[in-house]
């Protein structure tokens, strides 16, 4: 369309010396005329947006020495064939080795071009397309021009396995899922791996082992299902339990990041680390709540309460336990008593078993030899082996008369 601006003006031009006969007149129409018709061809024109600078993208922020790295480019230069699949090369450098990757374009005239390259920390263990070990630093090129090349850049790291189960408590009708998240046990991204795991309850301290079948070909995350009976023995997938068990999950993992060095193979590292996961059966009792004690009661040697102490005076230093779950639980009952300078001045326990839903009192003797204060200290363990606490520690201050 032709612009009113311009074509005002040749009116003007045309109006001022169409009748003057003079060259300048006529040169000033003519080019005026050019002008007009110049302007009206570029009015219909339309000048195409600038290309978007190529871009290089990798599908990860890290990888492990197993994974496979998929590879996007995407640069609209490279479409040359507006009808066909059209084919750029990158380059894969890293530590042992540089490879040249095909990538292919997704469609055609789509500009963007993907390809992918498997690695491997050995390959004439674990078939790949290229050697990579832990800590590797691997760049990926490519050459837009003579002048200008894009790269992008990663490590290879490991990563610490997590082991847990998918509900914090369980009853007898219910099947747990057992799982394992660890991305550097995905040894084979074309395939469905397996790891292994140790499960136990308080009830089964042996437990079972379990394997676990990865939930994708490449995703690092492993699953299982586990049953629960109260009167069998553990086998298969089924864990014996008793009301209030802690249920627990151990993943033994042997490819650790830093600073855990890697082995003389250079795949596994010389550290291993157990992660354990763990969940309650049955009732959640907390496990400080188990077998609580009650407040410490001082008495004398024909079981009397005692309001003042004496030196030279044997006394019973007695607490009830009580058992707050349906099943027996063995307990060790510990007495601590410290001076007034913190100093331990006696230290004594006894082991003993509490039935089901039942209660006992528990004492231990101390015999004062020195007037003074002093703090008597309960605790109320599983056993001297495994000092899990079934009960808040309790205290008492007593003060002891010559």
């Amino acid at each position: 369309m032709l612009d009113e601006t311009v074509l005002s003006n040749f009116v003007a031009i045309y109006n001022t010396h169409h009748k003057v006969g003079t060259m300048r007149g006529r040169y000033l129409l003519a080019a005026s005329f050019l002008a007009l018709i110049l302007l009206t061809q570029l009015s219909s024109v339309k000048i195409p947006n600038a290309a978007a600078a190529p871009t290089l993208t990798l599908d990860s922020s890290d990888y492990t020495p197993f994974d496979r790295m998929i590879i996007t480019l995407t640069d609209s230069n490279f479409n040359t064939d507006s009808d066909a699949i059209d084919t750029v090369q990158v380059t894969v450098a890293g530590a042992a080795s540089t490879e040249k990757i095909s990538l292919q374009e997704t469609g055609a005239n789509t500009g963007i071009f993907r390809g992918d390259i498997k690695l491997s920390p050995d390959l004439s263990r674990f078939p790949g397309d290229m050697q990579v070990r832990r800590d590797d630093g691997i760049t990926v090129s490519f050459r837009v021009d003579a002048d200008n090349i894009i790269t992008e850049s990663v490590f290879i790291v490991y990563h610490e396995g997590v082991a847990s189960f998918d509900k914090s408590s369980y009853q007898i009708t219910d099947e747990a899922r057992v799982r394992v998240t660890d991305r550097d046990a995905n040894i084979n991204p074309d395939t469905f791996d397996i790891v292994h795991v140790k499960i136990w309850s308080s009830t089964d301290t042996n437990g079972l082992t379990l394997k676990l079948r990865e939930t994708d070909k490449s995703n690092g995350i492993f699953e299982e299902h586990l049953l629960f009976t109260l009167k069998d023995i553990s086998s298969g997938n089924r864990l014996k339990v008793s009301d209030g068990d802690v249920i627990s999950v151990r993943y033994t993992d042997n490819t650790l990041p830093q600073p855990a060095k890697l082995g003389a193979d250079g795949i596994l590292t010389l550290d291993v680390k157990g992660v354990v996961g763990t969940s309650i059966f049955g009732k959640q009792i907390p496990p400080t709540q188990r077998a609580p004690a009650s407040e410490p009661v001082l008495l004398n040697s024909f079981g009397e309460s005692v309001m003042q102490v004496f030196t030279g005076e044997q006394l019973l230093i007695q607490s009830e336990v009580a058992n707050k779950q349906d099943k027996k639980q063995p307990f060790t009952y510990i007495v601590q008593v410290k001076d007034s300078s913190g100093i331990t001045v006696s230290l004594s326990w006894v082991i003993s078993e509490l039935p089901a839903s039942d209660s006992l009192n528990v004492a231990q003797s101390w015999l004062p030899t020195l007037a003074g204060q002093y703090t008597v200290e309960i605790f109320v363990w599983e056993s001297l082996q495994n000092p899990t606490a079934l009960s808040p520690s309790r205290v008492k201050n007593v003060q002891v008369f010559q």
